[in-house]
């Protein structure tokens, strides 16, 4: 790793001119892709302490050299800034031994390999502890899973896993038993247990039913980790983010205990930037979070009202925003929709499925966002149908309504199935879209929206052509958080199979590195300070061998990252 020596230097200005400016570092020779806007280029740059100085020709940036000036010459290799990926869920690996351990089934392509690896776990695995999977794909399984086939593994654990949404599981038949979910049993609001010809569960179990099931206390709990341990686990994965050229990530869901490790990381320096929606566990007239993002007990809003969560916006960790959940899964197939998905209700025969409704009225919509926007917090709504969307965009219309003295810009998460009016709406209200861009890995499952809603469906294309710059993301672990994958994705909307899904949404990959990186400081509110390669932002950026933007599409996926620098110090280097 390269050492790097730093200066103090002083600015001096006189009658508003600067007279003397001295840069750290300057890269020349470089392709600098600035994503300020389609076309925005330099060939150098110059850093001084942590921030941009100037980023042009190198004539006028080797102005800024002294005697200390470190000179590095890229000979031609590209500066990008550095990813930011705006909605992830933070999870750490552990080893398969570890009793705790969640088996990543993603890539699991048989009913029979995936029991083989339930059964290995139930092997080493106390009777009665819980046994967790997660990201099972019906369309590479060849089926739906359902609680006889997690029998097979063992009758003597409770068996739980989730599908690639995170928004339905199966629970194996000792899991439903514990939890008295039987024949009698009635869907819960918000949620639906799918079941046998004869009416009895057959584990499947989509959004609020599967509410609590595996906190049931028959469970035999887990060994307890120490903090340090939880530590070591999140600063090992946040280090393989930064050599994927991640520099800021957005915790779509954090409890109070995973805060902790945030400020524990920012206390010793670690360089990334951390902005962290604080879990919609809110008002006590609310139900509280959803099943598939289980967490400790709590009421976020009135801990802030009662400071007992400080709202924090520093340069590496920002807690000023609350994750709400407005609405079910795209890939999932139950989020709402105005019009029937393109296949049949497995419970009437029929074309007449719709989704699954969401639990919450408008009025309740309404006080929820209202309460929210008066504590000065930013909104971010999970909502994905375009039944959902509109109640989120009616509620957003009385809370602007109400007054926005701080300026605030709200977010739609995922923001999946759209039309005309919703775009119409998101541009009047300056309501940011956050957009998932998994069709590479989960374009296989969503075949069933039928093409028109395809078209409408990711809208990079459409929000653009409005004037409208969303943010994009992984949703990690339900997509893979290598940016590349991700930017390749938003590109090509190719799936694993090779058709392309809503052709018409697709961009270039300038377009699609300005919604990953300008379009993320954007959603956060952070654009003075970074998101862009521009003289006085943070110097967060990454090299690369190629130019992502000569390069065929389909090659994104193979860039050759070679380094990641947060503010302007080198954080990774490929060895």
């Amino acid at each position: 790793m390269r050492k790097i020596s730093y200066t103090i230097t002083i600015t001096i200005f006189l009658n508003n001119t600067v007279i003397a400016q001295n840069a750290d570092i300057i890269f020349i020779n470089a392709n600098i892709i600035t994503a300020a806007e389609k076309g925005a280029r330099g060939n150098s740059m110059a850093l001084e302490a942590g921030k941009i100085v100037y980023v042009g020709d190198v004539k006028s940036t080797i102005k800024f050299k002294n005697a200390q000036t470190q000179i590095i010459d890229l000979k031609g290799k590209t500066i990008i800034p550095g990813f930011n990926d705006v909605h992830l869920h933070p999870s750490p690996e552990t080893n398969f031994n570890e009793l705790d351990h969640i088996i990543k089934i993603d890539t699991v392509t048989s009913i029979k390999s995936l029991i083989q690896l339930l059964t290995q776990k139930a092997n080493i695995t106390p009777k009665g502890m819980l046994i967790m999977a997660r990201g099972y794909n019906e369309s590479k399984l060849g089926m739906e899973p359902t609680c006889d086939v997690l029998d097979l593994a063992s009758k003597n654990h409770p068996i739980y896993i989730t599908h690639a949404s995170g928004h339905k599981s199966v629970a194996n038949s000792y899991l439903l038993r514990i939890n008295n979910i039987t024949k009698e049993t009635p869907n819960p609001n918000g949620g639906t247990f799918e079941r046998f010809s004869d009416g009895s569960p057959n584990g499947i179990c989509k959004e609020a039913a599967a509410s609590g099931l595996t906190k049931n206390e028959a469970i035999i709990p887990y060994p307890e980790k120490s903090f340090n341990d939880l530590l070591k686990n999140y600063r090992s994965y946040f280090t393989k983010l930064l050599s994927l050229g991640i520099t800021s990530i957005g915790d779509a869901g954090s409890d109070t205990k995973r805060l902790k490790i945030y400020k524990a990381l920012v206390a010793e320096n670690f360089p990334m930037r951390f902005n962290v929606m604080m879990l919609d566990k809110l008002l006590p007239i609310m139900e509280g979070g959803d099943a598939h993002h289980e967490t400790d007990s709590w009421k976020t809003l009135a801990d802030f009202e009662n400071e007992k969560i400080e709202q924090i916006e520093t340069d590496f960790l920002r807690v000023k925003s609350i994750k709400v959940f407005h609405g079910n899964s795209l890939s999932g197939k139950t989020c709402w929709l105005y019009e029937p998905y393109n296949m049949i209700n497995p419970a009437t025969g029929s074309n007449d499925y719709y989704g699954i409704p969401y639990k919450r009225t408008q009025a309740e919509l309404d006080s929820l966002f209202l309460a929210i926007h008066k504590n000065g917090l930013q909104i971010c709504v999970h909502s994905n149908g375009d039944r959902e969307i509109e109640m989120v965009l009616k509620a957003f219309e009385k809370v602007y309504a109400s007054g926005n003295p701080l300026n605030m810009h709200h977010r739609i998460e995922h923001c999946s199935v759209i039309n005309d009016s919703i775009i119409y709406k998101i541009k009047k209200l300056g309501v940011i879209p956050v957009l998932h861009n998994y069709i590479n890995e989960l374009g296989d499952l969503l075949e069933p929206y039928g093409e028109d809603r395809l078209n409408n469906m990711f809208a990079t294309k459409s929000f653009l052509d409005a004037g409208i710059l969303p943010a994009l993301h992984s949703d990690a672990p339900v997509s893979n958080y290598d940016p590349r994958i991700r930017w390749e994705s938003t590109v090509l909307r190719t799936t694993n199979s090779g058709k392309i899904l809503g052709p018409k949404q697709r961009i270039t990959a300038e377009e699609a590195l300005i919604m990953y990186t300008k379009g993320g400081a954007n959603a956060t509110g952070e654009l003075a300070k970074k998101g862009t390669l521009e003289k006085g932002k943070f110097a967060d950026f990454v090299i690369i061998k190629e130019n992502p933007l000569e390069i065929n599409p389909s090659e994104i996926h193979n860039l050759h990252l070679l380094e990641t620098w947060v503010n302007g110090k080198l954080v990774y280097e490929q060895k």
